[in-house]
């Protein structure tokens, strides 16, 4: 059983990170770091999801936009609790 799974809507970038080949560019380069770091460890699943099935951490990083600086949320937004509710049912 994996302790971390990420999860991204790019599926361009979860295809390349968990293919054997790697581009020969400057995106190659960060995806090899990449694969670096994930097999130094055996318990890392990288998947593709859907940009619907992201929504919560869609609308998460869209909110984070909206502050210019570091913020610690104390309450969780209407909005955002609706998503949470939603996405565990």
């Amino acid at each position: 059983m994996p302790s971390v799974i990420f999860e991204s809507d790019r599926k361009l970038l979860i295809d390349t990170i968990n293919s054997n080949s790697t581009p020969n560019n400057e995106f190659g380069d960060i995806i090899s770091r990449c694969k670096n770091l994930l097999s130094s460890r055996n318990n890392f699943i990288v998947s593709y999801v859907t940009r619907q099935a992201n929504m919560v951490a869609h609308n998460i990083a869209r909110a984070s936009l909206s502050h210019p600086s570091p913020h610690i949320f104390h309450e969780v937004s209407s909005t955002l609790y609706l998503l949470f509710c939603n996405e565990m049912n």
